[in-house]
C-alpha cells in the first residue's frame, strides 16, 4: 500500500507587469516579465494532490500467479487570476450583423475583455486484476497473461469572474470575485474497460517472442452546460457601455447550452514482439503495438459553441499503431542500447492560434531513434548518457507539415559521471541540452491555424548526491549549477508572452529519507 498527499498553497505580494494601462493584454505591448510589488489577490492559487494505490499479490492462486492493484487518486488546483478576451467570436456576430467597419469594430471590441480565475478538480479510480500461468504449447515454454481492467475518470473546470472595475484601477495587481462564474467545459465522466490475454513463448534458447490481444472500450458522459464564449458573449452585448449599438444592430445575443451527451467506442488491439540473441551480448528485437485512446473530452470540448452535440460520431477516438524496432548489448563494462520507433495515429490534437484545443481528423505520424550507453571506468566511477531525435508530421490538405515543439521534444541529449564511495555514498554531475529548431515554425506558416514557434536550445548542468547515514540517507543537489538563464521548451511555444518566463537559476534541494 502506498499513500500520498501533496498540497501547495501560495501567498504572494507579487503580480505580473501589464505595462502602462494594461497595454500587454489590451495592445499587445511586450511585456517586461518583472514582477510587481503590491498584489492583492482574494483567491490565492493552490494544488492538492491525494493518492492511495493497493496492492495484493498470491502466487499460487489456482496455480497461477494473481495480481490485484486498486488506486485512487484526487488533483484539485486553483490558478492566478488573468485576462480572457472574446473579441474574435464577438467581431464574427458584429460582421454577420452587419458592422463591417474595422475602426469601429476595433472600439467595441476592446469591452470583449473579462478576467478569469480557473478551478480545476479531476478524480480518478481504477482496479486492474491480472493472472500469469506457465503452461507449454508443442513442446515449447509459454506463460499466459490475462486479466481485465476499468478505470473511472470525473473531471470539471470552472472559470470564477473577476471584477474588471478593480483588476483595471489596479493595473493587474488586484482581483476580486465577482459572482460570475463560467464553464470550462462539461462536467465529464470517462469509464475505459478492458480485457486482455497475452502469450510470451520461447521458441529456441535464443528466439523469444510474444503476442497478445486486447478489447478496449471508451465510454463518455458529459453534463448539460454553456460554453464559456457563450456566456461571454450575451456579457458583453448587454454590456451598458455597448449595448445601444448592438440593439441598433439586431443583436439580442442569448447565451446557448451543449446539451447533455455520451459516446460509446470500442476497438480490439493487437501487439506482437520478438526477440533474438545474436551473442550471448548482444539482442536484436521488433514489436508491434496499437493504442486506443481520446482526446481530454472535458478540455476539448471547452470552446465549442452552442448545439454542439456530444455524441460518437462527434467526439471520436484516435487509433494510434506504434512499431520500434532495436539492438541492445553489454560488452564488458559497457552497456548500450539504440533503437528506432515510427508511429501513425487518424488523428492530430494540438492548439490553435487562439489557444483553444481541436482534434483534427487528418493522419498524424511520428518517428525516431534513441539511444542510451553507460560504462563502468572502475568501481567507483560511472559514466553515460542519453540521445533522442524526434520527428513528426500532420497531413494538411495533402502536403505533410511539421509537428511543433508542444507535441514533440526537440533534439535532446543528456550526459553523466558519477562517483561511488566505499560506504555507500554517491556524487553525480549531470548535463542536458535541447537542441534548437525552428522547422514547424517555418513549416507551418502555411497553416492559418498553426501555433507553431522557433526553439532555442540550451544546456544545463546539474550535481546531484546521496549520503548514506547511520538510518536513511541524505538527498542533495544544485541544479542549474553555472545559473544559466534560458527558457524551457514549455515557456518558449505555449501561450502568449505573458508566458516567455525564464527558467529557474542556480536552486538548492536537500532530504531525508527512510526506507522502512
Amino acid at each position: 500500500m502506498a499513500a500520498t498527499y501533496y498540497n501547495d498553497e501560495q501567498d504572494t505580494d507579487y503580480g505580473p507587469d501589464y505595462g502602462d494601462g494594461l497595454g500587454v493584454l489590451l495592445d499587445g505591448d511586450t511585456p517586461s516579465l518583472q514582477a510587481i510589488d503590491g498584489a492583492n489577490i482574494e483567491n490565492q492559487p493552490y494544488t492538492t494532490k491525494t493518492s492511495l494505490n493497493l496492492n495484493y499479490d498470491n502466487d499460487d492462486f489456482l496455480g497461477s500467479n494473481l495480481s490485484v492493484t486498486g488506486y485512487y487518486r484526487d488533483e484539485q488546483g486553483r490558478f492566478y487570476p488573468s485576462g480572457k478576451t472574446a473579441a474574435p467570436q464577438a467581431a464574427e456576430e458584429w460582421v454577420a450583423n452587419g458592422l463591417t467597419d474595422s475602426d469601429t469594430l476595433g472600439k467595441l471590441l476592446g469591452a470583449a475583455t473579462f478576467v478569469t480565475q480557473s478551478e480545476a478538480d479531476i478524480e480518478v479510480m481504477g482496479l486492474r486484476a491480472a493472472m500469469q500461468t506457465d503452461s507449454e504449447i508443442a513442446g515449447k515454454d509459454t506463460l499466459f497473461s490475462y486479466g481485465v481492467d476499468f478505470e473511472r475518470e470525473n473531471s470539471e473546470q470552472t472559470y470564477y469572474g473577476q471584477d474588471l472595475n478593480t483588476f483595471i484601477a489596479s493595473n493587474g495587481l488586484n482581483a476580486e470575485t465577482n459572482g460570475l462564474t463560467y464553464n470550462g467545459g462539461p462536467a465529464t465522466t470517462i469509464d475505459k474497460w478492458g480485457a486482455f490475454v497475452n502469450a510470451d513463448v520461447d521458441l529456441t534458447d535464443k528466439w523469444h517472442t510474444s503476442a497478445g490481444v486486447r478489447y478496449q472500450r471508451l465510454e463518455s458522459e458529459t453534463d448539460a452546460f454553456t460554453p464559456i464564449y457563450e456566456q461571454l458573449l450575451e456579457e458583453y452585448f448587454n454590456n451598458p457601455a455597448i449595448s445601444d449599438i448592438s440593439d441598433a444592430y439586431g443583436i439580442d445575443y442569448q447565451a446557448g447550452m451543449v446539451e447533455e451527451g455520451s459516446t460509446d467506442h470500442d476497438k480490439v488491439l493487437f501487439n506482437l514482439g520478438t526477440s533474438y540473441q545474436l551473442t550471448p551480448n548482444d539482442q536484436v528485437f521488433a514489436n508491434f503495438s496499437q493504442g486506443f485512446t481520446t482526446a481530454d473530452i472535458q478540455r476539448a470540448l471547452r470552446d465549442v459553441r452552442a448545439g454542439f452535440v456530444v455524441n460518437s460520431d462527434n467526439v471520436q477516438p484516435i487509433s494510434i499503431n506504434n512499431y520500434e524496432f532495436g539492438w541492445q548489448g553489454k560488452h564488458g563494462n559497457t552497456a548500450a542500447r539504440l533503437s528506432g520507433f515510427y508511429n501513425e495515429s487518424d488523428k492530430v490534437v494540438r492548439f490553435t492560434d487562439s489557444y483553444t484545443v481541436e482534434v483534427v481528423d487528418t493522419d498524424e505520424r511520428v518517428y525516431g531513434v534513441e539511444g542510451s550507453i553507460n560504462h563502468d571506468i572502475n568501481d567507483q566511477w560511472q559514466v553515460g548518457g542519453t540521445v533522442a531525435y524526434t520527428r513528426g508530421q500532420y497531413d494538411k490538405d495533402g502536403e505533410w507539415l511539421e509537428l511543433d515543439a508542444v507535441r514533440l521534444t526537440p533534439l535532446k541529449g543528456t550526459a553523466f559521471a558519477q562517483y561511488n564511495f566505499d560506504e555507500g555514498s554517491n556524487i553525480r554531475l549531470q548535463a542536458l541540452a535541447i537542441g534548437g529548431d525552428d522547422t514547424a515554425f517555418q513549416d507551418q506558416q502555411r497553416d492559418p491555424d498553426s501555433s507553431a514557434l522557433p526553439v532555442t536550445g540550451y544546456m544545463t548542468l546539474d550535481v546531484l548526491g546521496q549520503v548514506k547515514m547511520p538510518v536513511g540517507r541524505v538527498d542533495y543537489g544544485v541544479y542549474n549549477l553555472l545559473n544559466k538563464d534560458y527558457l524551457t521548451v514549455y515557456h518558449q511555444t505555449t501561450y502568449g508572452d505573458m508566458n516567455r518566463l525564464p527558467a529557474s537559476g542556480t536552486t538548492y534541494g536537500l532530504s531525508y529519507t527512510v526506507d522502512y
